[in-house]
């Protein structure tokens, strides 16, 4: 049985279904103060994350359109990464271009890529198969959890929140045989109650939308979503520049205000 690490014992699935949703969500979160997270190195790194490549292969409103890029851009985008040991790919959704499109790619130039899975999602149109993401996890990429539903986390009650953060976890860990550490925020939203609940619950790495670069031993990973709408110009300067002065303070201000809401 999978076994998830809390401060002071251990929570396991069978134990989660057994306890209450309040009772779980009581013991698996309270009192985790976030400030108290250790110190990053200040070594920044510069995490581009993608959604849809290609056409999408269903229905999808404008908002997610948005999200869904061409793939000789995406292919380009990979040629300046590169090469570039400060630039890491990450791979929201669990669509099936996942597959088709980005693997292929990253192997064409040696690179590796995070995917981070919605559970709910696996087998149906337009998503990964169980064999596709399978495949992608003996082929050396990175596998993390992006919950049961693609739900905001920050709105769901306690019995949700279980699903999203224990259940999807625990069955993309038996469907690719391997530890899941990684966990990316739905709509990059989070706030101080889910990002303690993470960290009680063991995982690693929290990987957010706030944009900007990232500090290389950070909990909380920064990410920069690549949309339809941008350039090669608008990556190059996403991975090569830092914030500094006015702006760097209102963006951690922002950060930090988020954390402790």
């Amino acid at each position: 049985m999978i076994r998830y690490a809390t401060s002071s014992s251990h929570v396991s699935v069978g134990a989660v279904h057994r306890m209450s949703p309040v009772d779980f969500w009581s013991a698996s979160c309270e009192g985790k103060d976030p400030s108290r997270w250790r110190p990053a190195i200040a070594y920044p790194i510069f995490i581009l994350n993608f959604h849809g490549l290609g056409r999408p292969p269903r229905d999808v409103s404008p908002d997610e359109e948005k999200f869904w890029i061409e793939a000789p851009f995406f292919e380009a985008i990979l040629d300046l990464a590169r090469g570039r040991s400060d630039v890491q790919l990450t791979f929201d959704d669990a669509n099936e271009s996942d597959y088709a499109t980005a693997l292929p790619a990253l192997e064409a130039r040696n690179l590796t890529g995070k995917f981070f899975i919605v559970m709910g999602s696996l087998g149906h149109h337009g998503y990964l198969s169980i064999r596709q993401l399978q495949a992608l996890a003996a082929a050396g990429m990175g596998v993390g959890s992006h919950g049961m539903r693609h739900r905001r986390w920050t709105r769901l009650c306690a019995h949700d929140l279980n699903e999203e953060l224990v259940e999807a976890r625990y069955r993309l860990e038996q469907t690719v045989g391997l530890p899941v550490e990684d966990v990316a925020c739905p709509f990059g939203s989070y706030n101080r109650h889910v990002l303690s609940c993470l960290r009680k619950l063991g995982y690693q790495r929290i990987y957010t939308s706030d944009g900007g670069p990232a500090n290389l031993d950070a909990v909380v990973q920064a990410r920069n979503t690549v949309l339809r709408r941008h350039n090669l110009g608008d990556i190059r300067e996403v991975i090569n520049s830092t914030p500094r002065g006015l702006k760097r303070a209102w963006r951690g201000l922002k950060q930090t205000l988020k954390r402790w809401r």
